[in-house]
């Protein structure tokens, strides 16, 4: 793997002969707009940008033109010192559209061609750049992710494993037990020394002493005791093969409800072992939420089995499918069990989110009623209806209620990443896509098969499209229900704290 400074210079010999002229000029133009702290000159040229977007250009190029849109929108909230969800919105869909493209076009890349060494530099930065975003708007599980690509890219990028290692230690305190706070503090402290390997990589030093004064507050025996020594994990073993093979494949993607996955993809945390912060003996209600809670669990646990069995399993002919007489119409229609599997898979995964929506409306009080429940709901103050007119006000507002909670502030904003209008932005390429996957495979006809004749209402897909939509909702899902948790448990500690004080 080379080092930062060897994809720099990678990325300094390439980009002349791989980014278009056109949009290098432009780059030019967004960095003297800001040093010039000219905020009025950057929309019109967040136009022009968006404008080349529709051309003829290669991956990379179009790669730095989002890249260059979302710095736009972070200096605009830079220089004008206003907290702008707008902006920050629009900075989160470009840099995850940079990200898209090189996903899909190079993030397994072994080439050596000028493009994709262009490619990664551009989201090593990416990378690194959304998971600050992420960072400050409470996602930490989805920053976690970002800074590790960007060390993936580059394992000596110092300011990704500083990032990452300065929101580890902020990360560790909301955990709900001792041992998960523990292993937090000892992955902070790993990229700590990861970072002062690659100091020199650093852009501004002072950033270093601050992530130091950090790492002093832990005791000098906790390091040299525990932090500072390899982690010894427990054992973690299944009865058969079948169950392990489930689990080792699902620790590749991380879809086990463990906060500890984050940062340690050991089988010993192929589990889902997260659970509401609640005590026993349990109150009436609490048994209420827990039992709420417990088939959340089990959905998801159901969702993620349908999408392991159609993602792994080959599509030999199903008994069941045999002795089906279905007609041939010549479009190659899958209508097999398997197929049937991946479907229930989506549906049951994109359902998750109005059960935790319910969730969050009866435990945090929200005041919605009957069918206005819904997960894209439950964030807003007012209700309003096709005609623009507003039908229902919410007695309290979850993000005024709770502002001080950072874990509601990570829910309120993965919520973004899920399409409602046109009118509302969101904060990812695939939430319209999403959107209007599941519209079609639950009212209209979606089928997974070629287009052989003309069709005025039938609509076509692939199973590969469902089976990574349904992965991208697995994740989100997993997200939404450990931030959940922590939220609960951050609201129940603040009450705790609250009854000290006044005795």
């Amino acid at each position: 793997m080379p080092n930062y400074k060897e994809k720099i210079a990678e990325f300094e010999n390439n980009f002349s002969s791989v980014i278009d002229k056109s949009v290098r000029d432009l780059s030019i133009t967004f960095d003297n707009l800001y040093f010039d702290k000219n905020a009025k000159g950057i929309p019109p040229t967040i136009k022009l940008a968006e404008a080349l977007l529709s051309g003829e250009h290669n991956i990379p190029t179009k790669m730095q033109i989002h890249y260059d849109i979302a710095n736009a929108y972070h200096d605009l909230r830079m220089i004008e010192g206003v907290y702008s969800e707008r902006y920050l919105e629009k900075e989160l869909y470009h840099l995850r559209c940079t990200l898209d493209m090189y996903e899909t076009n190079y993030y397994d890349a072994d080439s050596n061609s000028a493009k994709v060494k262009v490619a990664q530099y551009i989201a090593m930065r990416s990378y690194t750049n959304l998971g600050n975003a992420y960072r400050a708007l409470g996602r930490y599980i989805v920053a976690i992710d970002c800074f590790q690509d960007a060390l993936l890219i580059s394992d000596d990028f110092a300011m990704a494993s500083l990032n990452l290692s300065f929101l580890l230690f902020r990360y560790a305190p909301l955990q709900i037990k001792r041992y998960e706070q523990s292993y937090f503090h000892h992955a902070c402290y790993y990229h700590y020394k990861q970072t002062e390997r690659g100091k020199i990589n650093l852009e501004d030093q002072d950033y270093l002493e601050g992530l130091k004064s950090n790492i002093s507050l832990f005791d000098s025996t906790y390091v040299d005791n525990y932090l500072d020594k390899p982690l010894e994990l427990p054992l973690f073993l299944v009865d058969n093969q079948d169950e392990a093979d489930y689990r080792n494949y699902l620790l590749l993607f991380r879809l086990f409800l463990d906060p500890c996955l984050e940062i340690l993809s050991d089988p010993c945390f192929a589990v889902d072992s997260i659970n509401l912060p609640f005590e026993a003996p349990y109150s009436d209600r609490e048994k209420e939420f827990i039992g709420l809670f417990n088939q959340i669990k089990q959905e998801y646990n159901w969702a993620r089995y349908l999408w392991y069995k159609t993602s792994t399993e080959d599509t030999n002919e199903h008994y069941s499918d045999r002795e089906l007489d279905l007609v041939e119409t010549g479009d190659s229609s899958d209508h097999s069990l398997r197929e049937s599997m991946l479907r229930t898979a989506f549906k049951a995964a994109y359902s998750l989110f109005d059960r935790i929506g319910y969730f969050i409306n009866q435990y945090f009080a929200v005041g919605l009623t009957d069918t206005k429940v819904s997960f894209k709901n439950i964030w807003k103050e007012k209700l309003i209806d096709g005609n623009g007119q507003v039908y229902f006000t919410i007695p309290k507002p979850i993000m005024s209620t709770y502002s001080d909670n950072p874990l509601v502030k990570a829910m309120y904003w993965l919520q973004k990443d899920f399409y409602e209008r046109k009118e509302i932005n969101v904060t990812t390429p695939h939430a319209e896509r999403i959107f209007q996957m599941r519209n079609d495979i639950e009212h209209n006809c979606l089928r997974t098969g070629t287009q052989s004749y003309n069709t005025s209402f039938t609509k076509y897909t692939t199973e590969g499209k469902i089976e990574n939509n349904t992965f991208r909702l697995l994740k989100l899902a997993r997200e939404l229900i450990i931030y959940l948790c922590l939220a609960v448990n951050f609201d129940r500690e603040k009450d705790k704290r609250a009854s000290m004080e006044e005795l």
